[in-house]
């Protein structure tokens, strides 16, 4: 009786927060009651129209915030407006937005709760004073409970978040980046920031393009095309990164062109680069990524190099301010001379170039290994080497190396012709010469101790590097490091004045012609082969490298025995690399076993001829023979059981 009241009670309390003309029984399903809740045609409707009436009269359960026909009507949804499968699909996603899979009644609902409707977008809730609002829509009557799961009825239509589109859609779709947009064009840049990313981009206006004065149409050639898509990535980190990520002060990051971009977070808003650009709007989001617009072009720090963009050479050593100072004079007057020529009025130096060469000099950002190489003018030969040995791609990828450079003087004296390396066998001989020069790592000058310091080489043999007093010199031929510290963008240049000789390659059994080459089994625990048949004279050569425990041959005095041999024939101590002969001359059995793994039944036998006086077959390969000891005694006791059996039959027979 009392279960009875407080079902009563509870209805009661249920019906009276629903509207006057809303009716609604916990037995029927959620379509049933939005059809008898009088306030819901335009919902039911729009369920029809997109065929989801039975999808909500499932199992669930499902939780659904029903827009009233007053919604509905402001909204100004016109299902004649949705009659082909791309229309109705959007419908079903408007509605589908309404619904939760669960049954989550409003006493669950906590302030700034986020979940994932059935269509895919996330919704968040508000709960001030105890009312219930989802995005920007009010739930007026909560908890409306049904067959499977509960209806919240709200006062608004939701509208799923508009579908993402790419980096370059944003930035084209917002009206004040269409100087960007033309630039990554330009640049050749608008499918790497299609990409899958995610990128953070730092998106200058039209207005802060004017205000820089960039004129894309002085971008044309590849050189220059290279500065424009160096300037672009200085605008763009890799990973999404939204302002709420940044903390107070000053964080540095990497841009994508591999130079470091500030990003400053003050009580006045967030500034990027060191002119302080504004974030004017904050986290775009984008499918890809998250765009940031800003008040002005970033521009990358000052160059590594002095480039000149006519002659494609660099001025190796040279820094910003000797570079910045080239300048094309006729008929100047300097003290007794009268100059026409290029002058640097840091240097002082007169070089013979055009006007055009002489004006073409700039700073600018470091290129690969190859290309610098190519741009210094005293590294011809090393280049033509490189491309012969097909080693460009090599150090021209991400990779960072140090190169020890020498230079065109420097192959001369060596006597080095690229004519001379024709085969496969003899490219590979000149591959391994010049990538003795190369070590991995970007190791300048300053990087280096005084004293000796043995690197590994990219070739694989040791390099000695010694520093003396500030002076740098490489190899066991103490070539001088005569300009240090090139930068490139994957690494740094040395100029010596020698090409390194790699150490030969040693021969241990230089002179020796071995008959026979014994190693190790694959098991570890065997020589391979163990036995072996040679005449008198030859040579039997044991050879392992890096085995993976140490062995050794060591004599032993019989065949499988344990003792062995005082100054006996041996390679000496056990060792994971062993290169050791012996030549026999005279017809002999010689029997050895590895010291460490005697006990494991390690043997190893050679017979020389004949195999001297104790002539037998080995007993390590084959079955035991007639003439063993083991036959004879078999034999013997055959003999004896038979003839007492014989016996025995003549006594019964007796």
């Amino acid at each position: 009786m009392m279960r009875l009241r407080v079902f009563i009670l509870t209805a009661s309390l249920l019906l009276a927060t629903l509207p006057f003309n809303v009716t609604a029984d916990a037995a029927d399903d959620i379509p049933t009651n939005a059809t008898n809740s009088g306030v819901h045609d335009s919902l039911v409707a729009a369920l029809a129209h997109a065929d989801l009436v039975t999808t909500l009269q499932g199992s669930g359960p499902f939780t659904v915030f029903a827009p009233t026909d007053a919604a509905f009507a402001a909204a100004g949804i016109d299902l004649a407006d949705f009659d082909t499968d791309e229309e109705n699909a959007t419908l079903r996603d408007i509605l589908l937005y309404h619904v939760y899979s669960g049954q989550v009644e409003s006493s669950a609902v906590t302030d700034g709760l986020s979940v994932e409707m059935i269509n895919g977008d996330d919704v968040t809730f508000s709960v001030v004073d105890g009312v219930v609002s989802i995005e920007d829509a009010t739930v007026t009557t909560p908890d409306v409970l049904s067959s499977n799961g509960v209806i919240h009825i709200i006062d608004k239509v939701l509208t799923p978040p508009a579908d993402l589109v790419d980096i370059p859609a944003v930035a084209t779709s917002t009206g004040i980046h269409t100087a960007l947009v033309e630039a990554l064009i330009q640049a050749d840049l608008v499918t790497t920031l299609q990409g899958t990313g995610p990128f953070t981009v730092f998106a200058p206006t039209d207005a802060a393009f004017s205000a820089a004065g960039i004129d894309l149409a002085t971008f044309d050639t590849p050189e220059e095309i290279a500065a424009l898509s160096d300037i672009l990535l200085y605008h763009v980190v890799a990973g999404a990164t939204y302002s709420t990520d940044l903390a107070d002060g000053t964080t540095t990051v990497r841009a994508v062109n591999g130079d470091n971009l500030d990003l400053t977070v003050s009580a006045s808003g967030v500034t990027v680069g060191a002119g302080n650009a504004n974030v004017t709007i904050a986290d775009v989001a984008a499918s890809n990524g998250v765009v940031h617009v800003i008040d002005q072009v970033l521009l990358p720090p000052a160059g590594d190099i002095c480039y000149n963009m006519v002659s494609h050479t660099i001025v190796a050593g040279a820094d910003k301010v000797t570079c910045n100072s080239y300048t094309y004079v006729e008929n100047f007057s300097m003290g007794t001379q009268t100059i026409t020529g290029c002058y640097n009025t840091v240097t002082h130096a007169v070089t013979n170039l055009t006007s055009a060469e002489c004006s073409a000099y700039a700073w600018t950002p470091a290129v690969n290994l190859a290309m610098t190489a190519s741009a210094t003018t005293i590294h011809t030969s090393l280049v033509a080497a490189l491309t012969k040995a097909n080693l460009v791609a090599t150090i021209s990828g991400t990779t960072d190396y140090t190169v020890f450079a020498p230079s065109d003087a420097a192959f001369a004296a060596a006597g080095i012709n690229l004519d001379d390396f024709t085969t496969d066998e003899q490219i590979a001989a000149l591959a391994d010469i010049l990538l003795y020069h190369v070590v991995a790592g970007t190791t300048l000058s300053t990087d280096l101790t005084e004293g000796m310091t043995t690197v590994s080489a990219a070739n694989g043999d040791d390099l000695l590097i010694h520093v003396d007093n500030g002076s740098v010199m490489v190899g066991s031929s103490m070539a001088n490091v005569t300009l240090a510290d090139v930068p490139a963008s994957n690494g740094v240049i040395h100029v010596i004045d020698q090409v390194l000789t790699p150490p030969a390659s040693v021969d241990p059994f230089e002179g020796v012609t071995c008959d026979v080459t014994i190693g190790i089994g694959s098991t570890g625990y065997a020589f391979s082969p163990a036995v072996v048949n040679i005449n008198v004279g030859q040579t039997v050569c044991w050879s392992w490298e890096d085995a993976s425990m140490p062995h050794n041959v060591k004599e032993i005095t019989g065949s499988k025995a344990t003792t062995f041999v005082e100054n006996g024939i041996t390679s000496g101590d056990a060792a994971t690399t062993v290169a050791f002969s012996h030549t026999f001359t005279e017809d002999s059995t010689f029997y050895y076993a590895c010291e460490p793994h005697v006990a494991l039944n390690m043997f190893g036998e050679i017979v020389v001829g004949d195999g001297g006086e104790e002539e037998a077959s080995s007993d390590m390969s084959d079955d035991d023979s007639e003439d063993t000891p083991g036959f004879l005694i078999t034999t013997v006791l055959v003999s004896m059981i038979g003839a007492l059996v014989l016996i025995e039959r003549r006594s019964k027979g007796e």
